[in-house]
C-alpha cells in the first residue's frame, strides 16, 4: 500500500530506520499489485479503509463512522477482497520485521557488543553475573527441555505453496542485507518479491475442501522439515558457543534443549478420523522425511570431504568401518569411479548413505538406532581432528 503522510509520522528509532524503508517499499509494491490484480475500485476502497482506520486510532472525531461507511457498502465478495488485501500487506510486513531482527542480530555481532537481551548468550551472561556456579548453569541447560507440540488447527490450513512463496520473499529480503549488492541485484530481488506476491494473490489461501488427516500431517511436516530441521542445530550450536565462551563447559549432543512433538495424525481422542492406520502412516511419513534429510546431508558432506590418500591420512577406525560396509554394499563400491577411489572420507560417506537407504527401505544392514548413525559421523569427526 502506498505510503502516506499518516504512515510517515510513525516514529522509528535510528536503529529501525532500515525497517521503515522496507515497510514503505513493500507497501508500495503490495498497493501496486492490488491495483493491478484487483482493480482501481478495490485499491481505492482499501486506501479509504486504511485512512479512516488510522484516523480512528488517532481519536479523530467521526472517523469510526466514516470507516463504517466505507465497509458497510461492501457485499461479501468485496469484503473478502478487502480482507485479503490487508492480509497480504501484513504478511509481507511481518516478514520484513523478522528479517529486521536478523539484521539487528548481525549488527550486534559485528559491533562486538554484549549479547542482546533475550538471546541464549545473554541468559548465560546473566546467570554468571548473578554468581550461579558454572556447574549449576551447565546442569540447568542439560536438564531443561522445551517441547513445542504441533496440533491441527483448521484456521492454520494455509496452502504449502503459499508458505513456499512467503519463504522466497523472506529469502530475497535477507539477500538485500548484503552491502555488496549491485542495483541490478536489487532489481532482481524486487522482481522476485513482486512475482511471489502476485502469484500468492492469484492463489486461494485455503483449500475449499475440509483438510484430511494427511493434509494436516503434511502442513505440520512443512514446519518440521523447512523450519525446525534447519534452525534447531543452529540453536544448539549458539548455546554451545555461549556456554564455552563463558567458561561453563560443553552441553553435549545428548542434551537437546528443544524436543518437538506432534498430535497430528495420532490424536485418536481429538479426531474421529485418526485410527491405527493413520497413526502408522504418520510415523512412516515422519521417518521417511527424516531419513531423506539425513541422506541429503550425507551426500553433501561426501561432496565436501574429498581429501585424497596421497595428501592426507584418516583413522584406522574409518578404514575398518569402510571395509565392513564394503562387504555389506558391494554394488556401491563397484559403482564408485576410479578417480574417487582414493578419497577415503567420500567413499565411507557414500557407504553411510547406502546404509541410510537400507534403513529407509527396511533392508538388510539398516541402522537400528540413531546412535549407530551418530557413531559413523563421529568416526569422521575424530579422524579429522586427529589428522587435520
Amino acid at each position: 500500500m502506498p505510503s502516506s503522510p499518516d504512515l510517515r509520522r510513525v516514529d522509528f528509532s535510528p536503529k529501525d530506520e532500515p525497517l521503515r524503508q522496507d515497510v514503505r517499499l513493500l507497501g508500495d509494491l503490495v498497493g501496486s499489485v492490488i491495483r493491478e490484480q484487483g482493480g482501481e475500485d478495490l485499491f481505492q476502497c482499501v486506501e479509504a479503509a486504511r485512512h479512516w482506520a488510522i484516523r480512528r486510532r488517532e481519536g479523530v472525531e467521526g472517523a469510526a463512522g466514516d470507516l463504517g461507511n466505507v465497509l458497510s457498502g461492501l457485499d461479501a465478495d468485496e469484503a473478502a477482497e478487502v480482507i485479503r488485501a490487508f492480509s497480504t500487506y501484513f504478511q509481507v510486513v511481518n516478514l520484513a520485521e523478522r528479517v529486521h531482527r536478523i539484521r539487528r542480530g548481525r549488527q550486534y555481532m559485528r559491533d562486538g557488543r554484549e549479547p542482546h537481551e533475550g538471546s541464549l548468550a545473554h541468559t548465560v551472561h546473566r546467570l554468571i553475573a548473578e554468581d550461579v556456579p558454572p556447574g549449576r548453569i551447565l546442569e540447568l541447560f542439560q536438564s531443561s527441555r522445551v517441547e513445542p507440540v504441533f496440533t491441527a488447527h483448521p484456521t492454520e490450513s494455509t496452502r504449502r505453496v503459499i508458505l513456499d512463496k512467503q519463504e522466497r520473499i523472506a529469502q530475497e529480503l535477507i539477500h538485500r542485507l548484503d552491502p555488496t549488492r549491485t542495483p541490478h541485484d536489487e532489481r532482481v530481488s524486487w522482481s522476485v518479491i513482486r512475482e511471489n506476491v502476485t502469484t500468492a494473490w492469484q492463489t486461494e489461501e485455503h483449500p475449499s475442501a475440509r483438510p484430511t488427516v494427511a493434509d494436516e500431517r503434511e502442513h505440520v511436516l512443512y514446519y518440521v522439515t523447512e523450519v525446525l530441521y534447519r534452525i534447531l542445530p543452529a540453536l544448539h550450536e549458539q548455546l554451545e558457543v555461549a556456554l564455552k565462551q563463558a567458561g561453563v563447559g560443553e552441553l553435549g549432543a545428548s542434551s537437546p534443549l528443544v524436543r518437538p512433538g506432534s498430535w497430528v495424525g495420532g490424536d485418536m481422542d481429538g479426531n474421529p478420523n485418526v485410527d491405527a492406520k493413520t497413526f502408522r502412516q504418520t510415523l512412516q511419513r515422519h521417518r521417511a522425511l527424516a531419513l531423506h534429510a539425513y541422506q541429503a546431508e550425507i551426500s553433501q558432506l561426501a561432496d565436501h570431504l574429498t581429501q585424497s590418500a596421497s595428501r592426507v591420512r584418516w583413522s584406522e577406525a574409518v578404514s575398518t568401518r569402510t571395509e565392513e560396509y564394503s562387504v555389506w554394499f558391494p554394488e556401491v563400491v563397484h559403482g564408485i569411479p576410479d578417480r574417487m577411489a582414493g578419497m577415503g572420507y567420500r567413499v565411507f560417506l557414500q557407504l553411510v548413505g547406502a546404509r541410510l537407504e537400507a534403513t529407509r527401505a527396511d533392508g538388510d544392514h539398516a541402522y537400528t538406532t540413531p546412535t549407530e548413525l551418530a557413531g559413523d559421523i563421529e568416526l569422521v569427526v575424530e579422524s579429522l581432528r586427529e589428522n587435520g
